[in-house]
């Protein structure tokens, strides 16, 4: 004899040669449903695993990639202040130029990586942002920053170095 069952979209089909009475049915179909309930639920459980592994590998990448980019900074840094204090005679020396161009790419490579700049000439003094080493006598209006010491730089939205500078205090 074949036997057809259908249970949650799933059909069985079988031979038997014993015949069930209609108790033994509701249970087989109890434990069909059963059954097929845990695999989906450990279906969902796997799903929601390999989701927080792949959320856990990307926090992963973004603290080693902020771990590396904030140990490079000082090298920009270094950049940015040899050119600032190249010698009027070495402006349009090739070598010079070269130097100024490793700079911007290496700027630029870290920007297209998420690196930005924080803003601060001109701007409102701001302490999740900027660190005020020195309040200065100005004409500016009060805690506006006039003198960027270091810059600052924000990655993936967080703060990984903030911003020296010399803010405002109003004239005594």
């Amino acid at each position: 004899m074949i036997t057809i069952w259908q249970c949650n979209n799933i059909t069985i089909i079988g031979s038997m040669d014993k015949k069930y009475n209609k108790k033994e049915t509701e249970e087989l179909k109890n434990k069909v449903q059963e059954l097929t309930q845990g695999w989906q639920r450990t279906q969902a459980d796997f799903l929601n695993y390999k989701k927080q592994a792949a959320e856990d590998r990307n926090t992963l990448v973004n603290s080693a990639n902020a771990d590396l980019i904030y140990q490079i900074l000082p090298v920009l840094d270094n950049f940015k202040l040899a050119a600032d204090h190249m010698p009027k005679e070495l402006e349009e020396n090739n070598w010079a130029q070269g130097i100024k161009q490793v700079e911007r790419q290496l700027e630029s490579i870290l920007q297209n990586e998420g690196l930005e700049r924080i803003k601060t000439l001109g701007e409102q003094f701001d302490p999740n942002l900027h660190e005020a080493i020195e309040h200065i006598e100005s004409d500016k209006p009060a805690n506006e920053i006039v003198i960027e010491i270091l810059p600052g730089y924000i990655f993936n939205d967080k703060v990984l170095r903030p911003a020296k500078v010399k803010v405002s205090k109003p004239n005594s």
